[in-house]
């Protein structure tokens, strides 16, 4: 089966991680025209709950097979490593299966526990995506381990495109249904869309469990497929398999497993968190329950959905990442292991930093070309953007952490930022001049924490030394200077076409679209002359001789492509 280089995965994991946050964009807009941030509040308070179940559930144990089928394959115990998926799978489906069944019995007490008695319909009808998942992770695994990134990305895009198409009719036929259902309950006005949003905000995750089994589907065929090849490789197996049992084997998944799951929960958690005492404390800072919930939207939506986009890089980095990073650290090599290492954090440094810039400068335009009914988010993606610079960093040191067996560490450190944030949150969000904001400033609190303490563990076991100037001072430089000139683009670009184009909407866009497309090239091309990316750099990329070779038709870029 054909094997991929932690680059060349990288790139292929991002690229589908960015259709589907695409397409969350497109999608997210049309059901909030349908729902509102009101029912934007309900929808989310109940999706994060399954977050945190999935993330429980479909985390820990498919990294876990992914390092260890790497560290296998590394070894040619191909036996071992198709026993080793057998285990896992009988462990993800009843652990999925339990999960589901646990989440729809748990959906009552815990959408009060989370001061959303509406959200029980939502959590309800995303229990069986649990399951789905479950099966869907099995394969992911197993091909990440292989080093072979095509079937995960091909099946989150079927994912996603399923999910946008059933959320957007599901959320309209489920409120048409509702305010059916609340007129007949001799509800009338406000009360009445209230109730009706209730449904409508379930019926907008249907489409996550219909994706998930679709997803599933296909990864199974796409192993069906390769599965002679899979099993003529066992031929050339060093080994017979039987050095381990299957109980042994399901030690090592779990042992493996659970402190990555909690290492990858921390995230939810904090999510969670946000869910849990927002909007108490907003109604203690003088908000109505409606109001609070509507801005809880705002945040899980329109904040957060813009914020994670490039997120999603750390996240396929850290995946990518994890068994090349198992593998140098299985055989003891240290120079190897340090040069990945010390990669990982530049990559991701070269694209969170000029991320945070860009979102910075152009949060109102962003906000209002995606949600123009409500942009409401604004002003909280200004705030919170150079947080994607701290969740980038922690999530790739995570990862490493857990790829040279330090799995508890990151852990350890998110559960401390944790105590912080919430210190913060409940402090900050009973403010009524700060409210909402003050769980942006407890992400922020609790990244930091995290961060610094990780670095800490990575220098005392691996001695890796970050060479600050080159991977972050030079990405926040250039960073800088692209802001200042996305921003005077854009501006340019309104004050000579609105003239031309009457609709505030249209002239946003194009202006929008302009500026940003302008900033990545800003940014690409004033990072080569800074010495931030070089000639070997653009050749590891897919296609990565032919970008060289337009690149160096620029003016005087040739010199710096040396």
């Amino acid at each position: 089966m054909k094997k991929q280089s932690s680059a060349k995965g990288f790139t292929i994991l991002s690229a589908a991680n960015i259709i589907n946050k695409l397409l969350g964009l497109l999608y997210v807009p049309v059901v909030t025209l349908i729902i509102g941030n009101y029912g934007n509040g309900i929808r989310e308070q109940g999706f994060k709950f399954y977050e945190l179940a999935f993330v429980i559930t479909n985390t820990g144990i498919p990294i876990a097979l992914s390092k260890i089928i790497s560290e296998q394959l590394a070894s040619s115990r191909y036996r071992l490593s198709y026993k080793t998926l057998r285990v896992s799978a009988m462990l993800l489906i009843s652990g999925g299966l339990f999960t589901s069944v646990l989440t729809a019995v748990l959906a009552g007490p815990v959408s009060n526990l989370m001061h959303s008695p509406e959200s029980y319909w939502t959590i309800m009808a995303l229990s069986p995506a649990l399951l789905f998942t479950s099966i869907a992770c099995i394969f992911r695994g197993y091909f990440q381990g292989r080093s072979n990134m095509v079937p995960t990305s091909v099946s989150q895009i079927i994912e996603q495109v399923i999910n946008a198409v059933l959320a957007i009719l599901f959320a309209w036929f489920a409120y048409q249904w509702g305010l059916k259902f609340a007129a007949g309950q001799g509800l009338a006005g406000e009360e009445m869309m209230h109730e009706a949003l209730k449904f409508a905000a379930a019926g907008a995750t249907v489409g996550v469990s219909a994706g998930a089994l679709a997803s599933a589907g296909y990864l199974y065929w796409t192993f069906a497929r390769n599965k002679a090849e899979i099993i003529d490789e066992l031929r050339y197996s060093s080994t017979d398999g039987s050095e381990m049992s299957s109980s042994d084997i399901l030690k090592w998944i779990i042992r493996l497993g659970v402190p990555i799951t909690l290492g990858s929960a921390m995230i939810y958690v904090t999510q969670l968190i946000d869910v849990i005492n927002t909007k108490s404390r907003l109604i203690v800072a003088g908000f109505s329950e409606v109001e609070a919930t509507s801005m809880y939207g705002v945040l899980a939506t329109q904040y957060t959905k813009v914020l994670f986009i490039p997120v999603v890089f750390a996240t396929a980095l850290g995946t990518a990442v994890l068994p090349s990073v198992s593998a140098a650290a299985a055989v003891n090599d240290r120079v190897l292991l340090n040069r990945r290492i010390a990669n990982a954090f530049r990559t991701i440094f070269m694209i969170a930093v000029p991320a945070a810039a860009g979102l910075t400068v152009m949060s109102k335009p962003i906000i209002y070309l995606l949600f123009p009914k409500a942009p409401d988010g604004w002003d909280l993606l200004m705030i919170g953007s150079w947080t994607i610079i701290l969740i980038t960093f922690v999530s790739v040191q995570t990862s490493v952490l857990q790829g040279i067996g330090k799995t508890y560490v990151p852990t350890v450190h998110m559960l401390i930022g944790l105590g912080l944030k919430l210190i913060v949150n409940y402090t900050l969000i009973a403010v009524r001049s700060i409210n909402i904001k003050g769980a942006i400033i407890g992400s922020a609190v609790c990244y930091t924490f995290a961060a610094i303490m990780n670095y800490r563990a990575l220098k005392k076991f691996t001695g890796v030394r970050l060479n600050v100037r080159k991977i972050f001072n030079r990405p926040l430089s250039v960073s800088i200077l692209m802001g200042f000139f996305v921003y005077l683009i854009y501006h340019g670009f309104m004050f000579m076409m609105e003239w031309l184009i009457k609709s505030a909407f249209v002239l946003n866009a194009v202006c929008a679209f302009a500026a940003i497309a302008a900033g990545g090239l800003i940014y690409y091309l004033l990072m080569i002359i800074a010495g931030g990316i070089t000639a070997d750099d653009i050749r590891r990329l897919p296609m990565g001789e032919r970008i060289l070779a337009y690149t160096a038709k620029f003016p005087y870029m040739d010199r710096y492509l040396i």
